[in-house]
């Protein structure tokens, strides 16, 4: 049986011992709010974060086009 994902339910807190690379890399996951990221190890070592920005489109931002080069 699958567990119903709840977005607003207190996440369980674990304590760990990680490497700094494992540190580095979850201080800069977490100045994201949400994406999409592909990490790349070598040697089962953490070398690499890319991250895809995702803009959310809204019709409500009330966005003016110029009209330019006529």
């Amino acid at each position: 049986m699958s567990e119903t994902f709840e977005p607003h339910k207190a996440e369980k807190t674990l304590k760990a011992e990680i490497t700094a690379r494992e540190a580095h890399l979850l201080k800069t996951l977490r100045q994201y709010s949400f994406g999409k990221f592909t990490i790349h190890k070598a040697n089962g070592i953490l070398i690499r974060l890319e991250s895809n920005e995702s803009i959310l489109i809204d019709e409500k931002e009330g966005i003016i086009l110029e009209i330019t080069g006529r």
